[in-house]
């Protein structure tokens, strides 16, 4: 009975011929070819499965870098409807009160006595990105936000006396004064807006994000907690916004320091006439409480807004209604 030979596929009288048929050189060789052929198959789907697994890969790391690309447009989105709100402050406060005030003697008090509080070093904008990069880490950026902004502000915005190289002036407004890194004279800086703008570029490092949310991508795994979430809470941090502000105020605003208790009646008494007027307008402090029914009212006026602590609003809705109730006196 006659067989085929499985490696070259010649057919044989008898199985007693095949095997010597296997040994001859040219069936050998036809062996070895097909053997050859099936290791480069096998090597070719290895490498198919390898490519598979680093075109994953690289899936995966795109994902990453498109959710930290959204989630920095939306901080600066908010960053942007923020700066919108900053300007509704500003004109409430400047908009129906522009005078023009000669009094020399009172700015030559307001002066002297923030020197007595502010220390002798200037604020080094020159010196921020050297140091930030030094204090946010993925560790501090994890900090809550009050001990973060607190571990800014003690090693940027102080002296290595401890004494503060910002002074908030007018807690209401959120008006703060620094010595000029090039001039040593000091400037007014509301809202620390030209401060932030440098203290946010200077923490705009793409590699400390990306090692933060791959840290919180591995600590929430299989938790159930959304890390991605949690990541664009501690991003707001080094966003320096509203909270910052806030706390660099409580901080550093001048009637909190040593010997300017301006609220006991005494002390009140004995400043000069200039110093009680000045002394007043720092303290004459609004609350919203009382007037936020007028934000829902047609009838509300500049007057109104002027009389509203705007700052201490939490309420979106409120603060919507009053930017749009801005935009239609700006059209007026």
């Amino acid at each position: 009975m006659s067989v085929n030979c499985d490696f070259c596929n010649t057919k044989i009288s008898s199985k007693y011929i095949l095997a010597k048929h296997k040994q001859t050189e040219s069936c050998q060789r036809i062996k070895r070819e097909l053997e050859y052929s099936k290791n480069i198959i096998e090597l070719n789907n290895k490498n198919n499965e390898l490519e598979k697994i680093i075109n994953y890969q690289n899936k995966e790391l795109d994902k990453k870098d498109t959710i930290i690309l959204t989630l920095e447009n939306k901080i600066k989105s908010l960053e942007d409807k923020s700066e919108e709100y900053r300007k509704i402050v500003e004109k409430a406060a400047t908009k129906s009160t522009k005078t023009v005030n000669n009094n020399n003697n009172k700015n030559t008090y307001n002066h002297n006595n923030y020197l007595n509080y502010i220390s002798q070093e200037p604020l080094k904008f020159s010196e921020l990105r050297q140091n930030i990069s030094k204090l946010v880490t993925t560790k501090t950026i994890m900090f809550d936000n009050d001990d973060f902004n607190e571990h800014i502000t003690k090693n940027i915005l102080r002296d290595e006396n401890g004494k503060d190289k910002v002074l908030c002036t007018d807690i209401n407004r959120k008006n703060f004064t620094y010595k000029d890194e090039k001039s040593g004279q000091l400037v007014s800086d509301p809202e620390l807006e030209k401060l932030r703008e440098q203290l946010v570029k200077s923490s705009n490092n793409q590699s400390i994000k990306k090692d933060l949310l791959n840290k919180l991508i591995k600590k929430y795994d299989g938790t159930g907690d959304d890390p991605y979430n949690k990541f664009y809470e501690y991003l707001q941090n080094i966003q320096f916004g509203i909270p910052f502000i806030e706390h660099v105020a409580k901080k550093t605003y001048i009637k909190t320091k040593p010997n300017s208790n301006i609220n006991d009646s005494n002390s009140l008494n004995s400043l000069k006439d200039e110093e009680k007027v000045y002394f007043r307008n720092e303290l004459s402090l609004v609350t919203p409480e009382t007037e936020l029914s007028k934000i829902l009212s047609e009838k509300m006026s500049i007057d109104d807004i002027n009389n509203i602590n705007i700052e201490s609003i939490d309420d979106f809705e409120y603060i919507d209604k009053l930017y749009n109730k801005m935009k239609e006196f700006d059209n007026e």
